[in-house]
């Protein structure tokens, strides 16, 4: 085997273990930490009530599991509404069905929202 071609199965060898480790965070990953960063700038504190958590079955380096969601949100002075919507929640800060809790909405976009703390 010459130089190129122990170099190129080197290459696939790392792009294999790559792809099974699954190094870095994952597209899914990134999007959750652009959103939390855009509503952190311009979100509007709202209270919400948690209907249902359904976890995923994804996980992450820090430990927190991902879940979908059911929120029940009650903006003030606007009629309440329901969305579902999906996020990491972590052992040290558990949430449950029930559970009231404040999220930070987009202005814009009431569907885009995050659960940022308990009411």
């Amino acid at each position: 085997m010459g130089l190129m071609d122990r170099m190129k199965h080197a290459a696939e060898s790392a792009q294999a273990v790559t792809s099974k480790v699954g190094v870095g965070a994952s597209a899914d990953q990134m999007a959750l930490a652009n959103r939390a960063k855009r509503l952190r700038s311009e979100g509007i504190d709202t209270p919400a009530r948690i209907d249902l958590l359904e976890p995923t079955g994804h996980t992450d380096a820090p430990g927190g599991t991902e879940y979908n969601i059911t929120l029940t949100v009650s903006p003030a002075g606007a009629g309440s509404y329901q969305v579902i919507t999906n996020q990491y929640i972590y052992p040290s800060s558990p949430y449950e069905q029930g559970d009231d809790v404040t999220v930070k909405v987009a202005p814009s976009e009431p569907d885009v929202l995050m659960i940022w703390g308990r009411a």
